[in-house]
């Protein structure tokens, strides 16, 4: 690893304080593009524009965690980042699966389907 030497002048103090800026990017990404966790209890499980307001917000903190640790070479900044990331969109994952009415994650019959053949597609009313 020997990409991950820090450039002349990198002081220790500057690894944490970068590290956790990078954290607090990652969570001012999906407070934008997605919102409070609350919100997204309260929307019904599977909708698909917060389901890909929360793809976006992880697509989006990968890559400036990536630039991070690309300009730092440091590996502190990699593992609080990327650490920030996985946490947020589990996060918010579970939430966007949570029924508000119950809150347990609601499965559909759909889902357990095998994935040859014909399936058939109906709209469930409910």
């Amino acid at each position: 690893m020997a990409w991950l030497t820090t450039p002349p002048g990198y002081k220790p103090a500057d690894s944490m304080t970068i590290a956790l800026a990078t954290a607090g990017a990652v969570l001012v990404i999906y407070g934008a593009k997605v919102g409070p966790i609350a919100d997204v209890h309260a929307s019904l499980p599977g909708d698909p524009s917060v389901n890909a307001s929360i793809k976006k917000a992880g697509w989006e903190s990968i890559a400036v965690v990536a630039a991070m640790v690309i300009l730092t070479r440091d590996l502190n900044v990699a593992i609080l980042g990327f650490g920030a990331v996985v946490a947020e969109h589990v996060m918010h994952l579970h939430a966007e699966m949570v029924s508000p009415a119950n809150g347990q994650i609601q499965a559909t019959p759909g889902a357990y389907q095998p994935a040859g053949g014909s399936v058939q597609l109906s709209a469930v009313a409910g």
